[in-house]
Formats: C-alpha cells, structure tokens, sequence
C-alpha cells in the first residue's frame, strides 16, 4: 500500500506540472496537418525523462485532461486543437496524422526567410549555427524544413565585431545617442582596414546620428547623419568597427536629430543602391517588355506608359540620379534601356560609355 500511495502521490504532483511538458511535446513534434496521439504524447514524454517505467508519468487521463485545459486558452499566444481524420484529408502537408497538435510559431516560408536572410549576412559561423538553431527552436516541428543549412558555409572574410556592432546601434537609436566608430574598406588580402574618403581624403573615427538600420540588397546599412555635414549618409554595417556611445563626458549628444516622419524603409524603396542623395525625376524608354521586370524590382511605384504596338514603354521614377546611373549601366548594353531625360544623367552615361570604348577597343 505504501507503494501504491507513493505511485499515486508522484502521478497528482506531476498531474499539476505536466501541461507545460505536454505543450513542449506539441511544440516539438506537432504542427497542422500533423497531431499526436496520447499514446504518442506519452511515448515522447519517456523520451524527454529518460524513463522506461510508465508509472514515472502521468496517466492518459491527466493528459487528456491537460490537453483539455490547454484548449481554452492560447499558451503562450499558440493556439491546441485536435485534427479529426476529416480535418487531415482536406490538409496537404508532410506526413498528415489526425491528433493533437499547436499552430506554429513560424510558418515554413517565414521561417525559410528570415534562415536564408542570415546567409546572406557576414557572421562566423559558429554565430550562424546557433542564430539558425534558435530559430528551429522557435518554429518547433516545423523546423526541420530548413535541415539544408546544415551544409551552408559561411563568408570567407567577415567582420567578427557584426553583431556587437548591430546591438551598440540599435540601442544608440533607442536612447537617441550618437556614436563614433571606425569605417573600414577591404585590403587586398580580406583583412578591414580603415576607410579613406575619394573626395575628402578624410580617414579614421566617424561621429554621427545613427536613425536607423535597414536590410537591402544582401547587405545591413546604417541611415545617419554625419557630424559637421548637412546630408544623410548611409554606411555598410558589416563595414563598421569600434563602436562607442561614449565621448569624454559622457554619451555622446544628437548633432541633428532624424525628422518626426523619417521612414527608413520609404527612404530605402527610393533607392536601388543605396546612396543619400535626393531622389529625381527619371524618364526612360524601355525597348523591351521583359525589362519591365527589372524594372518593378529595383524601382518602387514606376509610373508605366504602353507603346501602340505594347512592346515599348516609357518610365518614370522617382530615384537618386547617381542610382539610376549605375542601375542603368547594367542593362544598357544591348539598347534596352535608354534615359531620356535628366540630361544630366545622359551626359554622365555617354561620359562612361566613352571611357569604356576607350579602355575595351579591340586591338587592331
């Protein structure tokens, strides 16, 4: 009997504290499509103990019951149903099982998204492991659809100050503080080295009014406002080193504050390459309706005008005229793009395209 009052005493103890491990075995093992049994709830449950005595568990009842509990309530914002074999022949998914399961956390695509953006980001790789496990560990079953980053390499050269640098920036922006920090370039063995301005030959420690970060173009940039200039100015983060809050007196003060209405994002769809300047009227003729898709990724909102027989267009955007020369440089070369007007921009790309047909001429 003493046994049995034992048994009995530790299966109400864990009859109170089972729910949370449940939700765990839901989180892990379950997703929409995909349910647990109870008897399958339980055989996880010994997994997760390391136990082969079922009297170290709760029964099914306390399961159930559990598995009741949690239905009323969304546990930790997730929501605990149960799919009938109804439910699953209308479902297309991996491995369709009726049971017991918890909506995700992530969503397959959301969570392919934010793993392959962090590909793209240059961190060790140690840092990209464990990056992608959390990840994997937030979207629970479904995370084994990203199992194909277990064989993603890193960068060769990387800065290893990346994400200690984001954290200093992202909390300089909360608290409305400045910076310093060293600008580096690339030397020609991958190592950074400090930055030297083309027009001002200026080197070394940059102050400036971090507004915000944002993600384009497979790179991290920093929107801010450079001590002692009047212009924005945007700098690549994985190029940015030695950061500090700190001046000789304390956090350092905001020269110039970001605008009430400063939207980072806007200011970025503005931009096919990332440059401060002040966006300008474009117009261009697009000979080529397959252009039309460059087009539509590189510029946000271009106004369309149809050619009679559909296949020419003009366009107008709205972009920094020193983008738009780079952008066109690209898909000028077989006459299926040609800017109309600023004539500015005109002048500048017949300017290049001179000193290109001078450097590439065929040796007679």
């Amino acid at each position: 009997m003493d046994a049995e009052h034992a048994d009995s005493a530790k299966r109400k103890t864990y009859a109170g504290n089972s729910a949370l491990e449940i939700f765990e075995v839901l989180w892990r093992h379950s997703y929409f499509g995909h349910g647990l049994s109870v008897r399958e709830i339980l055989d996880e449950l010994a997994k997760l103990h390391h136990v082969d005595d079922p009297s170290e568990l709760p029964t099914a009842k306390t399961v159930r019951n559990q598995l009741r509990k949690l239905t009323t309530s969304e546990f930790l914002g997730r929501r605990i149903g149960y799919l009938t074999e109804a439910d699953v022949a209308g479902i297309e998914c991996k491995n369709p099982q009726p049971g017991w399961y918890v909506d995700a956390f992530l969503s397959p695509a959301e969570m392919r998204l934010l793993a392959d953006s962090l590909t793209l980001s240059r961190i060790s790789l140690d840092t990209l492991d464990e990056l992608i496990g959390k990840i994997r560990e937030l979207a629970g079953a479904a995370g084994d659809s990203i199992d194909y980053l277990d064989h993603v390499t890193t960068y060769t050269h990387i800065n290893s100050e990346f994400l200690s640098t984001i954290d200093q920036l992202n909390q300089a922006i909360e608290d409305n503080h400045a910076v310093t920090f060293q600008y580096c370039d690339y030397g020609p063995d991958g190592t950074m080295v400090p930055h030297t301005s083309h027009t001002s030959g200026r080197a070394g420690t940059y102050t400036v009014d971090p507004y915000q970060m944002v993600y384009k173009n497979g790179r991290y940039y920093l929107i801010c406002h450079l001590h002692g200039e009047d212009n924005l100015r945007i700098f690549v983060v994985n190029r940015i080193a030695d950061v500090s809050t700190q001046g000789p007196n304390g956090p350092i003060p905001i020269e110039q504050p970001a605008p009430a209405d400063f939207d980072a994002v806007e200011f970025m769809r503005h931009r096919p390459y990332p440059v401060a300047d002040d966006p300008v009227r474009i117009r261009m003729a697009i000979r080529d309706k397959s252009m039309l898709n460059n087009v539509f990724e590189w510029f946000d909102d271009p106004q369309i005008k149809h050619s009679r027989d559909g296949e020419q267009f003009e366009v107008i955007v709205n972009a920094p005229e020193r983008a738009v020369f780079w952008w066109a440089l690209q898909y000028s070369w077989d006459g299926r793009v040609a800017i109309i007007e600023p004539e500015s921009l005109r002048n500048r790309l017949y300017d290049a395209g001179v000193r290109m047909a001078t450097i590439y001429k065929p040796a007679p």
